[in-house]
C-alpha cells in the first residue's frame, strides 16, 4: 500500500489558531514525527524529509508555524503551541519525534517530543552581525512580522533550551554558520542526551566575493526560494487549471 498524504484543516493550538498542515502516513505506523521548518519557510519545504521519515513508519505531519505559510496569525510568541499541537495530534501513533531546521530545531529542542531532531537549530539568541543582517535584509520577505527585527526579540525571549535527559539529534553541516556551530557543541557537551551529528557531504566552498555579487544575493535568493512563494502556493493551481481548460486538445501521437 502507499503512503497516504492528507491536507488537515482542524488542527488547532492551543491558543486557539488553525494550524495548516499535511500528514503523511504509512500503511503501518511505528511512531509519528512532527516537522517544523525555519524562519521565513513553510510546511511544504519539510515534505521531502516527511517522505523519508513515512517511507521508515513514522506519521509525518509537517505545520506552518504562525506568520509564515498558511497560517492565519502573524509571527508571535506561541511559536511552540504550533508545533505542540501536532506532537498532540501524533501521540495516537505511539512515541513522538520533533523534527526541526533552524528556528524549527530550536523549538524541537524546546518541545514535549520522545525524541527531538535539531537540525542546524537557531540557538544563539544574539546571532552574530552578519546573521543579524542577512535576518534583516533576506529572512523577512515570507513572514507575516511586525517588523524585521521581530525574530530576533522573540529569540531572545524564548530563553535557553532546557535541560533534558531525553534523546536528542543535533545536526550541523562541516561548513555551518559558526555561531551556530559553537552553539550546538556548547548544547552537546552540557546535556547527557544530546548526540552529534555533522554533515560532512555537499558543501558550498568559501568565496572572496565582489560588491557585485554581494548586490546580486537578493535576487539570488529571490529565484531560490520562488517554489514557496507564498502568493504561487496559493494561485498556481487555480490559474494551472484556468489555462488547461482554456487549451486545445493535443492531437494524438502518431501510431506506428
Amino acid at each position: 500500500m502507499a503512503i497516504e498524504l492528507v491536507k488537515l484543516n482542524d488542527l488547532m493550538s492551543e491558543d486557539g489558531h488553525r494550524v495548516p498542515a499535511y500528514l503523511l502516513t504509512p500503511p503501518r505506523v511505528t511512531a509519528g514525527a512532527a516537522l517544523v521548518h525555519g524562519y521565513g519557510g513553510c510546511k511544504e519545504q519539510m515534505l521531502g524529509v516527511a517522505a523519508r521519515l513515512a517511507d521508515s513508519g513514522c506519521a509525518a505531519l509537517c505545520v506552518d508555524l504562525r506568520g509564515h505559510g498558511e497560517h492565519p496569525a502573524p509571527l508571535g510568541s506561541g511559536l511552540l503551541l504550533d508545533l505542540e499541537a501536532g506532537l498532540s495530534r501524533l501521540r495516537s501513533a505511539g512515541r513522538t519525534i520533533a523534527v526541526g531546521h533552524s528556528l524549527g530545531g530550536r523549538l524541537a529542542l524546546m518541545s514535549s517530543a520522545d525524541l527531538a531532531v535539531a537540525i542546524s537549530p537557531a540557538l544563539p539568541s544574539r546571532p552574530s552581525e552578519e546573521g543579524r543582517q542577512m535576518l534583516l535584509h533576506f529572512g523577512s520577505t515570507a513572514v507575516r512580522a511586525a517588523s524585521p527585527s521581530q525574530i530576533l526579540q522573540l529569540l531572545q525571549e524564548m530563553g535557553p533550551v532546557p535541560s533534558s535527559n531525553r534523546s536528542r539529534l543535533v545536526i550541523h553541516a562541516k561548513g555551518d554558520i559558526p555561531s551556530l556551530i559553537d552553539g550546538i557543541a556548547a548544547l552537546v557537551g552540557s546535556q547527557p542526551g544530546a548526540l552529534l551529528w555533522e554533515i560532512q557531504a555537499d558543501q558550498h566552498q568559501e568565496a572572496a566575493l565582489s560588491p557585485g555579487v554581494l548586490a546580486y544575493l537578493p535576487r539570488w535568493f529571490n529565484h531560490l526560494d520562488l517554489k514557496f512563494n507564498r502568493e504561487l502556493l496559493k494561485e498556481l493551481p487555480s490559474r494551472v487549471l484556468r489555462l488547461l481548460n482554456q487549451a486545445p486538445p493535443s492531437p494524438p501521437p502518431h501510431a506506428h
